[in-house]
């Protein structure tokens, strides 16, 4: 796999840990949701960046 493929693999992880731990500290929001969230939207961010190194293996 190209490394353009695990930077955005690694972009994604780093997004969904991100609104994990703001969903662990929000009063209205959860550790599950905040890590579901996360990783539909640092997949979606991430999406071109997997499939171009996709594409180039």
């Amino acid at each position: 796999m190209p490394s353009i493929f695990w930077i955005g693999c690694g972009f994604a992880a780093l997004i969904a840990l991100g609104t994990a731990i703001v969903g662990a500290r929000s009063n209205t929001m959860t550790f599950a949701s905040g890590a579901a969230m996360g990783l539909f939207m640092g997949f979606m961010l991430a999406f071109p960046l997997i499939a171009i190194g996709l594409s180039s293996s």
